[in-house]
Formats: C-alpha cells, sequence, structure tokens
C-alpha cells in the first residue's frame, strides 16, 4: 500500500512538472522579442455587427497590442467616436481601464458610469449596454477562461 502510494505520488509530481515544463518552453519561445524601438500601433477602424448598435453611426477603432503565446489573452486600445447606443456582446472575459471619454453602462441589471481612471469586468456570454455622448477610449484585456472556466461558472455563477 506504502509502495503504491509512493508510486502515485511521483506519477502526479512528474505530470504536474511535465506540463509546467511544457508551458514555460511554449511561453518562452514564443514570446515576443524584447523592445529595442518604439512600435507604432495605430488604431484601425473595426467593424460591429449592425444589430448592436441602437442609435446613432458609431466609428470604432483599435489596436492590439499583446497576445499571450496560447492566444487565450490579449490587450489593446480600443476607442468609439459617438454620440451612440450599442448592445456589446462580450464573447470572453474583458477588463476595461477608460483612458479618456465617459460611457454609461447598463449591466446585468445595474447601471454605472465609467469615467478616466475607472475599470470594470465583464464575463464571456453575457451583454451590457454602452452609452457614449461623445468619445470613449479605453485599454483592454481579453481572456478566454477555456471551457473548464465556463463549466465552473454555470456550476457556481457569481451573485
Amino acid at each position: 500500500m506504502k509502495r503504491a502510494l509512493i508510486a502515485a505520488t511521483l506519477t502526479v509530481a512528474v505530470c504536474v512538472f511535465g506540463f509546467l515544463g511544457y508551458e514555460t518552453v511554449r511561453f518562452v519561445t514564443c514570446s515576443p522579442d524584447p523592445s529595442s524601438a518604439a512600435a507604432a500601433k495605430p488604431l484601425v477602424e473595426v467593424q460591429v455587427d449592425p444589430s448592436w448598435i441602437k442609435a446613432g453611426n458609431p466609428r470604432f477603432t483599435q489596436a492590439e497590442i499583446s497576445r499571450s503565446p496560447d492566444g487565450r489573452t490579449s490587450h489593446g486600445i480600443w476607442a468609439c467616436e459617438g454620440p451612440t447606443t450599442f448592445v456589446w456582446q462580450f464573447a470572453v472575459d474583458e477588463v476595461v481601464y477608460v483612458l479618456e471619454g465617459e460611457v454609461k453602462v447598463d449591466y446585468q441589471g445595474t447601471s454605472f458610469v465609467l469615467q478616466p481612471g475607472d475599470t470594470a469586468a465583464f464575463h464571456g456570454g453575457t451583454s451590457a449596454t454602452w452609452t457614449i455622448d461623445q468619445r470613449l477610449k479605453k485599454a483592454y484585456t481579453l481572456h478566454n477562461p477555456g471551457p473548464l472556466g465556463r463549466l465552473w461558472r454555470s456550476i457556481f455563477p457569481v451573485a
């Protein structure tokens, strides 16, 4: 019995360290080279599903700044010229940090205003109504929690 327990412990340890080693090698080999000079990342116009737009004729722009080696996390800058109201569908988790402007957000039964310096988090699979009077510019982080993360949330929803 003692030998079986030791063998099982060693097997689990080898699997965990093997996985961590693989992830480390993949991260190191797929990471971008360190910067040696400034890199221009201009905001480029992006289109959204026209059915999302409830009022106005918004102009959306964005620039992806970085992406994780596994592709599950990305960071960037996003801007919208208003006035407009639209329903944003979150395909993955998103955390925003407002750089310029102001937005009124209706999300999961609550309303709040985001201004420069404010941050907010939104879960994948949800939607929010955004109302922008003039302009909004935000930094964002997108993260795909994967199937296990989505399963966990469906079993243990956040109140």
